[in-house]
Parts: structure tokens; sequence; C-alpha cells
């Protein structure tokens, strides 16, 4: 079933974006470490569509699936309850066919657990040469890998004293060199968006949202279990450390942010040999019947609705799993071929170069996070290009186009297009300030780029300025044009502008505030060059 559905449902956002990554293997990317990008590679190779996107994600899955069936006791494999939980636990099937980065965790996981069970039932290095292995993989799938091999630690302390278990760790270490060392090349970048930029102040707000999201991802028959389990052993004492401290950790942290229901995934395969075990009883059938075949049969309907669209279900007004190959269609015929920027929108443009072939292309402003399409520069690519730039929403001189999945683009065809998102910029601006005065910095402008910076082409009447804004608490208080260029300003290849300001601070109370310089560009999303923190006295 993994296999047609894999072939016949159109690519997600997500996968777009995935597959976005295998143009061009690396050991990093962005937004997670490597391994997702290989297999879709491998799996795209074989097949030019959307089943090849999914391919090893899928029989990865199965795969997966035969491992935990050999950690089960054997009474169980004849059960058809066992069959029956399998087939109702909604994460699950969600992760065996749609790729995300959890996919080849999962199986990976399943091989540590099969390897953990046997360095505890006989410690030696065969056993935790494969788990050290695991655990690379799993590190290179995915980071939440580390909490696995956390709770598994905290279940069994004697871990400590094993000679074994530092050799496995060390395998592990030794193996994800390269993906450290793709960091360090390019400043821990995805350490620092996963723990700093993707972060809020603490809130209660998303807690509610995480719980019963888990609720309906888990499912009920299967989310009090781990609760109420009566541990018999110490490979089933992990797997309940494994369920319940990752439920805890990401309840503790979707008090800062937000928790995507598929983030618990690591506990899917120690909850199925649990929940397996609980309800090998015949007094709790009725309960299990109960539970499980109401979430079966929704789950189905899903996964036929998400094949052939056969109810009027709508998402936010758009239909998110049909109709892409036509909304590709649509734009790549008001583009002419020429390169589509979709903003800050990289899903999107990922998808439309699935689908249409062409360049799609998305940018961030730099204020807070960025994607792989600032990793690999093309920004670059667009410059003094004719390009047609998309919108979710309307702004001055656009133009509308209802898709043929029933979204509305926005659109603008942008001649000689020129940004600069990517060109640095340096203010000797002071960590502390007095306020009355105002403050007066030199700016500098570099120019990475391999040919002469122009800041507008010949006749564009539309303004290019550079300019400052004064934040605190992500709120704008204000915000000051410092020059506007003209289409004979230019910097020259690895040349600099130099500039001196100055910076008006009279309005501002006591109190601490950031300060970001960058570019107003027409219609496309300011860019924030350089951020600082400073106090105003």
């Amino acid at each position: 079933m993994n296999l047609v559905q894999a072939a016949v449902s159109e690519l997600t956002s997500d996968e777009g974006y995935y597959w976005f990554y295998s143009q061009h293997l690396e050991w990093g990317y962005y937004d997670h470490p490597p391994f997702l990008a290989l297999i879709v590679k491998i799996g795209y190779c074989i097949f030019h569509n959307e089943l090849g996107v999914r391919l090893l994600n899928v029989l990865s899955s199965s795969a997966a699936l035969l491992i935990v069936f050999n950690l089960m006791p054997k009474s169980l494999w004849q059960k058809t309850h066992t069959y029956i939980l399998l087939l109702s636990l909604p994460l699950l099937h969600y992760l065996s066919f749609i790729i995300f980065p959890d996919g080849p965790l999962l199986f990976f996981s399943a091989v540590y657990l099969w390897s953990y069970k046997k360095f505890i039932e006989k410690k030696g290095i065969s056993p935790a040469l494969i788990m050290g292995i695991a655990v690379a993989l799993m590190l290179y799938s995915k980071y939440h890998a580390l909490l696995i091999v956390l709770f598994t630690l905290l279940s069994n302390l004697k871990l400590l004293r094993n000679k074994y278990f530092y050799f496995s760790m060390l395998v592990a270490l030794v193996l994800f060199i390269p993906h450290i060392w793709w960091q360090y090349q390019h400043n821990f970048i995805t350490f620092d968006y996963h723990l700093q930029k993707r972060t809020d102040e603490f809130s209660g707000k998303h807690i509610f949202e995480y719980i019963s999201q888990q609720i309906l991802a888990i499912g009920p028959g299967f989310i009090f279990i781990p609760f109420v389990y009566r541990t018999k052993s110490q490979f089933e004492k992990t797997l309940q450390y494994i369920i319940l401290g990752i439920l805890s950790f990401f309840l503790f942290t979707s008090i800062k942010g937000f928790v995507h229901f598929h983030w618990t995934s690591l506990i899917i395969f120690p909850l199925i040999l649990l929940v397996a075990i609980y309800y090998d009883n015949k007094k709790k059938m009725t309960l299990f019947y109960w539970l499980m075949l109401p979430f079966l049969f929704i789950i189905f309907l899903f996964r036929i609705q998400m094949m052939f669209p056969l109810l009027p279900v709508n998402h936010v007004n758009v239909d998110y799993y049909h109709g892409r190959k036509l909304w590709a269609k649509d734009i790549a015929s008001i583009a002419h071929n020429d390169p589509v920027l979709f903003g800050n929108q990289f899903r999107e443009s990922s998808l439309y170069s699935f689908y249409s072939g062409q360049m799609g292309v998305a940018l961030f402003s730099g204020e807070n996070r960025r994607s792989q399409y600032e990793i690999w520069n093309y920004e670059d690519s667009l410059q003094d290009k004719n390009v047609l730039y998309i919108s979710k929403d309307p702004f001055p001189g656009s133009a509308t186009l209802l898709t043929g999945m029933g979204k509305t683009v926005n659109f603008y065809k942008l001649p000689c297009f020129h940004s600069f998102y990517n060109i640095p910029v340096h203010a000797d601006f002071p960590p502390s300030i007095n306020r009355p005065n105002g403050i007066d910095i030199h700016l500098s402008i570099n120019n990475p780029r391999k040919k002469i910076l122009y800041f507008k082409c010949p006749n564009n009447r539309n303004i290019v300025a550079l300019f400052c804004t004064i934040k605190k608490n992500n709120k704008v208080i204000m915000q000051q044009e410092i020059k506007t260029f003209s289409s004979t300003d230019s910097i020259p290849v690895n040349g600099n502008l130099q500039l001196r300001v100055k910076v008006l601070t009279g309005n501002l109370a006591q109190g601490k505030y950031t300060i970001s310089f960058g570019f107003k560009s027409y219609i496309i999303e300011d860019s924030y060059n350089a951020i600082y923190n400073f106090t105003a006295r």
C-alpha cells in the first residue's frame, strides 16, 4: 500500500524541499543532517517521480518493522491484535510513505534497539559496534537521536561501567566527524538555527497544542500505556524510559516554541513493543477494539483521500495534497522560462522546480532564519535577469493568478533584478549609547560577488535605499533611511563602499534594543545585513 501511495500522491511542501537537498549531496544542510538527501537521491535516480523521491523511505519502513517483529516475543507474531495496532498508529502511517528525516531515523532506531537488546544480553564488541554505527546513522538522519541515547543511559546506569558502551559511543563519534567538520566550516549554522533562532520566550501557548497533537498522532489506544505499564526486564525498562523521556522533553520544549507532531517519532517502535505486550490479554480486548478500530478506519479514509480526492476537504482554503502539477504549470506559463522568486517560501520554490523543471528560488531577509538557497548562493544567479516575483499576499502593482489547485498567487515581473541579501554590511555601532545625542557611525558595504555590484539598472525608477531599523522586543521603534542609491552607484569586485552616517536615537527610552542595517528594494522583502544589540542610557 505504501508503494502505491508513494507513487500516486503528489509531494507535500517539505518533501519538495528535501528533494531540492538531493540535487547537491553534502555532509550537511542548513536545516538537517544529510542522510535524507542521500536516500532521496538514490531513489530519484531509479524513478524520476514522486515514487523515486519516497522509494527508499518506503522500503526502509518495511525493513524496520521486520526488525521490530524480531524484538517481540514470538507468541505475538501470530496474534491479530499485533497487526491491528500496527495499522492503527497514525504517526507510523504518515512517516512510512511521506519523507521526513524521521523516516531513516526510525529505521536506524530499530537497528539501535535490536543491537542494544543483544548488547545487554551478551556484552561484547559485535553488538557494541552495531550499536555505535546505528547511533551515528541516526544522528546523520536527525539530531533527535541524542535523546534515545540519553534515555537509554538513564534507564541503565550500569552502562557507565561498561567499556564496550564507551567503544560504541566512540564509533558513533568517529563516524559523525565529517558532519561536525561541515558544521565547523559553516559556522555551526544548523545548531545556531535550532538552538537559538527557532526558540521563543517562555510561554504556555503551545503546551495544549503539543498535548492534543500527540494524542491524535499516537492515538488514545497507545498514549496512556507507557504510564501504566509495569516493566519486566531491563530492555522493557529502557523502552519505557525512551517513551516517557522523549514525551517529557518535548513537553518542556513546547514552553519555548511550537513542537511539530512528528518530532516524537522515536517513541514509535518502543511504544509498539510495549503496547503489543500490554494488550496480549483477553480481558483487555474490548478496550483494545474500542480504542483502535475507529482510528484504523479514519486512517484508511485519510490515505485514500490523499491518493484520490473523493471528499471536498480543504486545508486553509486550498487542497494541500493535490493540484501541485497544475499549480506549477500555471506559474510556468506566466514565467516564460524566467526564474521565479517565491520570497521566503522555500517549500513553494522547491515544489515549483520539481513539477515544472524550471528554476524556483526563495530568499530570506537575513533577520531570523535562512535556507539552503542562501547556503548555495542562489541569489547571485538571479542578478540582472528578468525574474517573476511571487507572493502569497497582494502588493502594490501585483497581478493575481488563480491556479489549477485553487490557490491564488500574486505576481510581478521584475526586469533587471537586483537584490542585496548576501551583501555584507559592517557598522562600528557601540554596545551603549546616550539617547539624546544620536550617534555618528562608520558603515562599510562590501561586494563579495564575482562581478561589479550595481544598485540599480539604468532607467529603473524604483528606489533602492540603505536603511536602519531599531527594535525593542521585536517591535519596530523607528526606521531611518541612510542613503538612496542611483544607477551610477557601484562597488567593484572585492571592493567596498565607506559611509559616515548619523543614527537618530533621541526618542528612545532607556533599555535594551537591536539595530539592523539593510536595503529596501522596491517590492521584495527588505534585507537585514547586519544586526547589533545595544543599550540606550
